[in-house]
């Protein structure tokens, strides 16, 4: 039986155990709200947002970082939607940042997801309107319809194609190649065995470019293997030190004709040497007598040209002695 002790201390316990629930609470909601945080703006315009309520998630990189507080519509334009977000308080919104709805799982419910941002550009200020961007679902409804669009054209071609001319010229196109592989058919038929036999053949030909092949792979190994051996490189070196010898001796013998060619004209300048040496007196004395007789032929003509008579009176002398 529980006495009356028992049910006080109970009592006691349950109380104090409530009072400390109800200061966890306290203190968990009241840092909730006492938290500080940004608010930011996103206007969008002829797009549902259908799945997007009050307490979505806000991320940015997969991060948890505000909530949807409102949602409500432009009253000065009523196909924009204007959503307000609060953000943690600090948090930096870059200009270029998008905010995008996103749908989470399966069941049809959404978040706001915020992408882009670059370090250089500037940083939202704090109720500011962060630019709206195009969501998955309807990239992917465009996309879709894009599909869908050439689908149709596809099939209406499809559709022009298989009715009135076209279908009959695809008709006798069909029995055109029918036929066509029918002749093909009977011809390899009847020629099966020429076939067989120029299957063979080609075969056989090809064994034989195979053995030709591995002879001429021998053989360029061969010549490979003799190219590469030592007796080709002392034979090669040998031919180069005769060739060299032949080139020295050639020299040498022309160094010697040279210096024989050179002697002989020594020789000679100096016989011609000699002889103006020997004769000098000669062509000296000659020179004089050659002068001697310009003088008297020089005197002689002067005489004349002043007394031609001279040449008379000299026979006449000539002609008394000749008397005589």
């Amino acid at each position: 039986m529980v006495t009356r002790s028992q049910k006080i201390r109970l009592g006691i316990f349950i109380g104090v155990a409530i009072i400390l629930l109800l200061l966890l609470l306290s203190l968990i909601i009241g840092s909730k709200f006492l938290e500080k945080r940004d608010i930011y703006y996103i206007a969008y315009k002829d797009v549902s947002v259908g799945g997007l309520d009050i307490g979505s998630a806000v991320k940015y990189h997969g991060i948890r970082i505000g909530r949807v507080e409102d949602l409500k519509i432009d009253p000065e334009d009523i196909t924009r939607i204007i959503v307000k977000i609060s953000i943690k308080e600090g948090t930096p919104i870059k200009s270029d940042v998008e905010a995008v709805i996103a749908v989470v799982g399966i069941t049809g419910l959404k978040l706001i997801e915020l992408v882009g941002g670059t370090p250089e550009v500037e940083t939202l200020k704090p109720n500011s309107y962060i630019k709206p961007g195009a969501s998955v679902f309807e990239a992917i409804t465009g996309k879709a319809e894009v599909i869908a669009e050439k689908l149709e054209f596809i099939l209406n071609n499809l559709a022009d194609i298989f009715s009135g001319e076209s279908k009959t010229d695809l008709q006798d196109l069909i029995r055109n190649a029918k036929n066509s592989l029918a002749n093909i058919n009977y011809i390899l038929e009847e020629n099966r065995d020429n076939i067989q036999i120029g299957f063979a053949n080609i075969r056989q030909i090809s064994d034989e470019l195979v053995v030709l092949s591995n002879d001429a792979k021998k053989t360029v190994n061969d010549i490979s293997t003799i190219i590469n051996s030592e007796e080709l490189s002392n034979l090669l070196s040998n031919l180069s030190t005769a060739s060299d010898d032949i080139k020295t001796a050639q020299l040498k013998k022309t160094i010697q004709d040279i210096n024989t060619a050179v002697a002989g004209i020594n020789k000679t300048f100096t016989h011609i040497d000699l002889t103006l040496v020997e004769s000098r007196e000669d062509i000296i004395r000659s020179m004089e007598l050659l002068k001697e007789t310009m003088q008297y032929l020089n005197e002689f003509s002067r005489l004349i040209s002043e007394d031609p008579s001279l040449l008379i009176r000299a026979r006449g002398v000539e002609e008394i002695p000749g008397g005589k």
